[in-house]
């Protein structure tokens, strides 16, 4: 054999080897990208409910909320402690609630050990008293935001801002929801009673190294930090048992990268009642519902007695190429709470007939 083709055969098997070696780094790259949780969650924790901030009313009528930032712990998993952030506690924050036409003060204290902020995300307000990066709160210092609430009955929340790190300090722990009432959204026949048959529901997803968190971001993903676990409320495998027939769910999507198309593992049908920017004229009964990052929606769904669902989220058929699927959690699937339902079924006392229908019924805004 004439050293040329020595030459040519030694390196086609290089080329052929390389080759094989990135096909078979890619093919690992690709399988491993893959992100479900779909049957492999026990349901075995009771959901938390944020609860609702407690308040008071100056001589003036201005409702003041009082936040405190703080470092914390918590055992997400039984035996593991993990450092965290809060708002009034270890982790995530209370939920505010506030009326149209009330005036509002917030005196956030910020008692980590580094500067954050605090964004009132969806509320129309002052861009000084907004809490974005321009607004940075030392360590130690306090800010009293203050405002009128005009807008709609709506579902928004706060969560800090800081320029560059916006994304670890929400992932750390530091969220929570503020509910805005107003007199035409308390005419609704929708489902009211906090915590019972009107759920927050703050969505994030998370990854752990040992006990920890871990915010590191997989090979190939150029959206942001895509966990492995989903977590409701702060709670990982969480279920509820729903108090009554028909239950609205406020949902916040408050991971920092990743896209949900919640739906229910039997597919059953629920009523879109309310977005980003407040209640819609009329419910729309769908089976899919996609929110980004920091987006939110407020849904009914009817339970009746003897069933179980799952709150779940599907793959995204929308969400670019398959490159972009695959590797920015197009095509991921998650299962987020095991619903079950009450014991017995009627409408609820002062509720027109029609409310004891599958669908949600309500009344169009004035």
């Amino acid at each position: 054999m004439s050293r040329t083709k020595r030459v040519l055969l030694i390196s086609g098997s290089v080329l052929t080897a390389l080759a094989l070696l990135v096909g078979g780094v890619f093919l690992w790259l690709w399988t491993s990208a893959d992100v479900t949780t779909v049957g492999k969650e026990s349901f075995d924790n009771e959901l938390a409910i944020p609860p609702l901030a407690e308040s008071r009313v100056d001589k003036d009528g201005t409702r003041v909320f009082d936040l405190r930032m703080r470092p914390g712990r918590k055992e997400f998993v039984d035996g593991r402690t993990t450092d965290t952030w809060g708002f009034n506690g270890d982790h995530l924050g209370p939920t505010l609630r506030a009326q149209r036409g009330e005036k509002v003060r917030v005196r956030v204290h910020n008692g980590l050990d580094e500067a954050s902020t605090v964004h009132w995300h969806g509320m129309h307000l002052p861009a000084k008293m907004d809490g974005g990066p321009h607004q940075m709160v030392a360590a130690g210092a306090t800010w009293s935001p203050h405002w009128t609430v005009d807008q709609p009955a709506a579902t928004l929340w706060y969560h800090p801002h800081p320029h560059g790190a916006t994304e670890k300090h929400v992932q750390r722990g530091l969220a929570g929801m503020f509910i805005l009432d107003d007199p035409a959204s308390d005419r609704l026949a929708l489902p009211t009673r906090y915590g019972i048959d009107d759920i927050p529901l703050i969505v994030q997803d998370v990854s752990f190294d040992g006990a920890a968190f871990d915010h590191g971001r997989g090979p190939m993903q150029n959206v942001g930090f895509l966990g492995e676990r989903t977590m409701v409320n702060g709670t990982l495998s969480p279920y509820r048992k729903v108090a009554d027939e028909r239950v609205r769910l406020r949902l916040l999507n408050a991971s920092t990268a990743r896209t949900y198309a919640f739906g229910f593992s039997d597919d059953r049908a629920f009523d879109l009642v309310g977005t980003d920017g407040g209640l819609l004229e009329r419910p729309a009964a769908i089976e899919r519902l996609q929110l980004s990052p920091g987006e939110r929606a407020e849904i009914v769904v009817t339970m009746r007695p003897g069933e179980r669902t799952v709150l779940r989220s599907y793959p995204q058929d929308n969400y670019g190429d398959a490159w972009q699927q695959r590797f920015n959690g197009g095509d991921d699937s998650s299962t987020y709470c095991n619903c079950a339902p009450p014991t017995a079924c009627a409408p609820r006392p002062g509720h027109p007939p029609n409310w004891a229908h599958r669908r949600c019924r309500t009344a169009p805004r004035p």
